[in-house]
């Protein structure tokens, strides 16, 4: 069934749904003459089950092993933990290739919001249950939105990485009985759907041990269409079986295997028949190895992700400076990047991107003016006027007798990385920036330097698994409270600053339901965003994935939800 809402509430869902009317931005197209209208929402090979075999093992191929699965903790929010944890666990809803919502019948049958924007009910599917028997009640949503919300007593000792909609849910009530649910909002949250989108059984929220320890490297509770989930630590693979207790259609495979190995050896191991697909992304010599290859397709399509230079802002780092961040953009020709990157898997070399709004979606439009121009002489006037001075030409900049020198951390198998790093050097330079690369193993990329802030600029990737641009608020707002260190946390927010305007923004989105104003408002952040030289976009992501030509159901999903029971093999 779809969602069953008062009509003003639909208005953010539709407001960003794919429309034929997207725009494309400008920047040097290179060779490649495609814009990025001109490029599909979704390549998954749609297929009837009808027409699908029954079992197999799909070996999924992707370039880390997790440790933490609570998506909620702040080492979880990770796009491999969230591929792996929506085999094996609950959501509220999914969304169709348009980025509607719809409930996910396996586990809420119905959900509705009042008029007024502050009371949801879901009505729950019975037949639901954990793993451990126990069957999924409206205890287990109260108790996510307890711990999720901030509202325990013991807050401070649950490492969250976003609160966004749960921190406005005051009340969660017991309906007409243990399979209903009532949310009780203090203001409206206009993005509801993306409530949920994992559930957690209750003993794993209600207890901050369990939270942040009991789903590392291990799934002791499940209610998927796979569970029985197995790590080889060794091998650096999980595995999620099929899982016969399951009470919607059945898993058209038998397992899903997901095996870690380096960027750099993903294309070789597809090649020799390893694994059925991985992300090849903008990895050129991935493409020429495999672009021709029988058996092997790669999916064109929009993905719902965007590559951007990000930079630690907080307090007492050399880029705390709003002037010295916008200066570095200005140093840096961020369609040369682009170029650097694209050209070499045929994907259109335009850098525009929208923080926000993807390219597929009404309203995206190009917010960089005046902030994302390659413009070296801007960019050496900016540090001049933040008191970074240069006694001679191709000397560093100094102040106060501090170097003006950047540690840019880069994953260690990671080419493109690699390479931007590097280009940022050589133009950095020219405006007295010295950048120190420093190259770490890719496993300790993000738990060790990423989201502790140790680092001054890197370049990687925000992706997405809802349409809604209130699910950037986590990488931009906060702080979210303190550790039990008494040390600020900024949970998912990797910039360790914000402002005011943004925060109060994003939480004035969050309650929007005119469409209009919506998308107007979503474009406003995104300058703000540009003002302050946040995540400041390279360019949208390619949705170019290495696919066994007989899987069916999985590839370039955009703006949809991937449907685990129904992914497998053609006849």
């Amino acid at each position: 069934m779809t969602v069953r809402r008062a009509a003003k509430l639909a208005a953010p869902v539709l407001a960003l749904a794919l429309a034929a009317a997207a725009c494309s931005g400008g920047g040097d197209g290179g060779g490649n003459e495609e814009t990025l209208a001109d490029i599909p929402a979704a390549d998954i090979n749609a297929t009837d089950r009808a027409d699908m075999k029954e079992g197999g093992t799909f070996h999924w191929g992707i370039n880390e092993f997790p440790t933490q699965y609570q998506r909620f903790h702040t080492q979880g929010n990770l796009g491999n933990v969230e591929r792996i944890s929506s085999a094996v666990l609950p959501r509220a809803h999914y969304y169709d290739d348009a980025g509607d919502p719809h409930p996910d019948e396996n586990y809420v049958k119905k959900s509705e919001i009042s008029e007024d924007g502050k009371t949801l009910t879901f009505e729950l599917n019975p037949d639901a249950k954990w793993s451990n028997g126990e069957p999924i009640t409206w205890e287990d949503y109260a108790a996510q939105a307890e711990t999720i919300g901030g509202h325990r007593k013991n807050a401070d000792e649950f490492k969250i990485g976003d609160p966004t909609g749960y921190e406005r849910i005051e009340k969660t009530e017991k309906g007409k009985d243990k399979f209903e649910v009532v949310f009780t909002f203090s203001t409206p949250f206009g993005e509801w759907p993306r409530l949920f989108e994992a559930l957690y059984p209750k003993e794993y929220m209600e207890d901050p041990k369990k939270f942040n320890e009991g789903y590392e490297h291990d799934f002791p509770v499940t209610a998927g269409p796979f569970g029985d989930v197995e790590f080889d630590k060794t091998k650096e693979t999980v595995t999620v079986n099929k899982d016969d207790k399951w009470w919607g259609e059945p898993a058209m495979l038998d397992s899903i295997v997901f095996h870690h190995y380096g960027n750099d050896a993903l294309a070789g191991v597809m090649n020799n028949g390893e694994i059925d697909g991985f992300y090849l992304g903008y990895d050129a010599a991935a493409y020429d190895q495999l672009k021709d290859k029988n058996g092997i397709r790669i999916t064109h399509a929009i993905d719902n992700a965007y590559r951007h230079l990000t930079m630690n802002g907080g307090k007492g780092r050399i880029l705390e400076d709003t002037k010295v961040r916008n200066a570095i953009v200005h140093g840096i020709d961020r369609a040369q990047m682009a170029k650097a990157t694209l050209d070499g898997v045929e994907w259109t070399t335009d850098p525009t991107a929208n923080r926000l709004i993807k390219s597929t979606q009404t309203g995206f439009q190009d917010n960089s003016e005046g902030y994302g121009e390659y413009d070296p002489e801007k960019a050496a006037k900016l540090l001049d006027e933040a008191g970074w001075t240069q006694e001679a030409e191709g000397e560093t900049r100094t102040k106060d007798g501090e170097k003006l020198e950047l540690h840019w951390v880069v994953p260690s198998d990671i080419k493109n990385s690699a390479d931007e790093a590097e280009i940022a050097k050589a133009q950095l330079k020219e405006i007295g920036v010295k950048v120190n690369v420093e190259t770490v193993p890719n496993t300790a990329y993000f738990e060790e330097y990423i989201v502790p802030g140790n680092y001054d600029a890197t370049t990687f990737v925000y992706s997405s698994t809802n349409p809604y641009a209130g699910y950037s608020q986590e990488n931009f707002a906060g702080p979210v409270g303190k550790d039990d260190k008494g040390k600020v946390n900024w949970g998912n927010n990797l910039h360790f600053f914000t402002t005011d305007e943004i925060r109060d923004s994003f939480d004035k989105l969050t309650q929007e339901t005119d469409p209009e104003k919506y998308t107007e408002l979503t474009n406003e952040i995104d300058r703000m965003l540009w003002e302050q030289s946040m995540a400041v976009p390279l360019f949208q992501r390619p949705g170019t994935y290495a696919v066994n030509e007989k899987v069916a159901n999985w590839g370039a999903n955009g703006l949809g939800s991937i449907h685990y029971e129904d992914m497998g093999f053609v006849k």
